[in-house]
């Protein structure tokens, strides 16, 4: 076992971030999308994680490249062009959000994976409708903690990591052409999941947080009072490695102040190119012209 192996695995004990292992899943049929964005299909990937069903959406362009991009996202109709009841309020564009129709317009295949806890949250009429994050998400991470061992965000690691194994098996995605890229709590979670599942090829996170003191990482639908002491993100992120990586952010969640963890984790990379950063300027928001620049990333390297 390789040092990176072994922590991987302290990583993923710490998080308990291993997926269900009586999990399972189940492929819908292909039918031609409907909405905004590239001709494409649409097909369903139901996986049974801990009990409970989350139902991914593989969108395939018509030109697709054979590559496929895993976002993980509070849920799969904004990410593809959809307006969602939580999002109705924030002002933006359906278009602005769906980063997931933007990489499809490079030929890039895209599996839209939702969150446990939004899909808890929306289900509950006490907080289906609640728009402060501590409101919406407190219960949903009540309700993980009285079922589940370790953090929440290592189940939602779980998910994600059982979600690619059914992709791969099912043929839905091939190995060495596998993407993930995610803004805010999915840059969390795509940052977790290119760190620790080796079967991803290249990745990219916008406004994750970088650095355990630079986000909420304490809230309880993520690590809540099980910070690891004695790492940093830095190590996380080094984990990539060799694999490409690209970090961007707004100033917000990431910029200026934490790129020392950045440096500090570029050790990890024999081409310096392969971690790469975008700063924008432009807050947390995921503006159009970095999703189009990512997406440009994601293609190339994943080409």
């Amino acid at each position: 076992m390789t040092s990176a192996d072994r922590e991987r695995r302290w990583w993923c004990d710490r998080l308990h971030a291993r997926p269900d292992p009586r999990g399972s899943w189940r492929v819908g049929p292909a039918c031609r999308h409907a909405g905004p964005g590239p001709a494409a299909t649409v097909q369903d990937l139901t996986v049974t994680s801990f009990g409970t069903d989350l139902t991914a959406v593989l969108l395939r362009p018509d030109d697709a490249t054979g590559a496929v991009v895993v976002v993980p996202c509070y849920e799969t109709s904004t990410v593809l062009g959809s307006p969602a009841e939580r999002t109705r309020h924030t002002g933006r564009t359906a278009w602005s959000q769906a980063h997931g129709l933007h990489l499809a317009g490079r030929g890039l295949s895209v599996l839209a994976v939702p969150w446990w806890f939004e899909q808890h949250a929306a289900a509950d009429p006490r907080t289906a409708r609640a728009t402060d994050l501590t409101e919406r998400y407190s219960p949903a991470a009540a309700a993980h903690a009285a079922r589940l061992p370790g953090t929440a965000l290592g189940r939602s690691v779980a998910d994600l990591v059982l979600t690619l194994t059914a992709a791969l098996a099912e043929g839905l995605a091939t190995a060495g052409r596998v993407g993930v890229f995610g803004h805010s709590l999915g840059g969390k979670l795509a940052l977790h999941l290119a760190a620790l599942d080796p079967r991803v090829t290249a990745g990219a996170a916008h406004e994750p947080g970088l650095g355990l003191a630079h986000s909420n990482w304490r809230d309880p639908w993520y690590l809540g009072g099980q910070l690891p002491g004695d790492r940093d993100h830095d190590d996380l992120l080094a984990l990539v490695a060799p694999r490409p990586f690209l970090l961007a952010g707004g100033g917000s969640s990431d910029g200026l102040h934490n790129h020392d963890l950045v440096a500090r984790a570029a050790a990890a990379w024999t081409d310096p190119a392969d971690l790469a950063v975008l700063y924008h300027g432009g807050g947390h928001p995921l503006p159009e012209h970095v999703t189009a620049a990512v997406a440009a990333w994601l293609e190339e390297r994943l080409s």
